[in-house]
């Protein structure tokens, strides 16, 4: 079953995002759409109707809800949501649709034709749940445009927080992957004329006492740190153009877990951008540890970029 209403004008840039009715949705979509209109494009919001299987132990016998009911309560979502939008983002083209099956599976195809896809967390538990079910967890393993992971903010249904601050923060360790997660964050930052933050991390047996205290580390630690930041300076000589000249860029190296220092220096960004590798059968069903830390504890907006992305690239100058 598919419905849609299309109001999308052609050319623009096209952000996806999905709804579900819950909290978690909803911070989504008014995120959605406030970049929407930061970046004069169009919002794509898609209702899945899942239906679910219950068969009795006794007749062997599925049953599944009246598809008019899914089909209304769906199109309760949609309308919902175009208030939303119309109230959050003014003049903003809208197309909503909905379609029935696996929420992830839908979205993963919906995806293709967008630039930027937004979710909400739908309240992440467990690191587990990342790996295990939940669809923005199965989309950040799987979709090939950027995806973009909003946590339930504070405020009711249509309800925005406000916007939280204004600098992006990426993580680097000289890989493919992070190279392309450094140019999206680029892009944003020039995109945003804000200031962007490139944190890499290192491990020294001292532990990082030694950047207070000369009486610690030794040539060792400072090796290491050494080579951290030559990363991150080598990281930016392959990736920066001149298109991210409007962005201010700080580079942040220290000693500690890098999950850990994207979420200190993080705390109070607009976006933090990790990138997932994605590279053989078993990979592409694992984030990895880090990406999956930030994800599961985020309380901002993560973008997960994997190597060969596409998306929306900034046309800043």
């Amino acid at each position: 079953m598919t419905m849609s209403t299309d109001r999308s004008p052609l050319g623009a840039p096209t952000i996806l995002v999905g709804v579900d009715g819950s909290p978690t949705g909803s911070a989504a979509l008014t995120w959605a759409a406030r970049e929407a209109a930061s970046r004069d494009g169009s919002l794509h919001v898609l209702h899945v109707g899942e239906i679910p299987m219950v068969s009795s132990p006794f007749a062997g016998v599925a049953y599944v809800p009246p598809l008019e009911e899914i089909a209304d309560y769906g199109a309760q979502v949609l309308e919902a949501a175009g208030d939303c939008v119309a109230r959050t983002a003014p003049g903003v083209p809208v197309r909503t649709s909905m379609r029935t099956g696996s929420p992830s599976e839908v979205l993963l195809d919906a995806a293709r034709d967008a630039d930027l896809v937004v979710v909400g967390t739908r309240g992440l538990g467990a690191v587990a749940s990342i790996a295990l079910g939940s669809v923005s967890g199965r989309l950040a393993t799987r979709v090939t445009t950027p995806l973009v992971v909003v946590p339930r903010g504070r405020g009711g249904l249509c309800t925005p927080d406000a916007p939280g601050g204004e600098h992006v923060v990426v993580g680097v360790d000289g890989s493919p992957a992070a190279d392309v997660a450094l140019r999206f964050a680029l892009d944003e930052a020039a995109r945003r004329r804000t200031r962007l933050v490139v944190v890499t991390a290192f491990r020294s047996d001292v532990g990082p006492a030694w950047t207070t205290n000369p009486l610690f580390g030794g040539d060792a630690a400072r090796a290491a740190h050494d080579a951290a930041e030559a990363v991150a300076m080598d990281a930016l000589a392959r990736v920066r153009t001149g298109a991210h000249a409007a962005a201010t860029v700080d580079v942040v190296v220290r000693d500690g877990q890098p999950a850990q220092l994207l979420q200190e220096v993080g705390k109070d960004a607009v976006l933090t951008v990790v990138g997932a590798r994605g590279r053989g059968d078993v990979r592409k069903l694992m984030l990895g540890s880090v990406s999956q830390k930030v994800l599961h504890d985020a309380r901002h907006p993560v973008v997960v970029v994997h190597a060969g992305t596409r998306g929306v690239v900034s046309d800043a100058a």
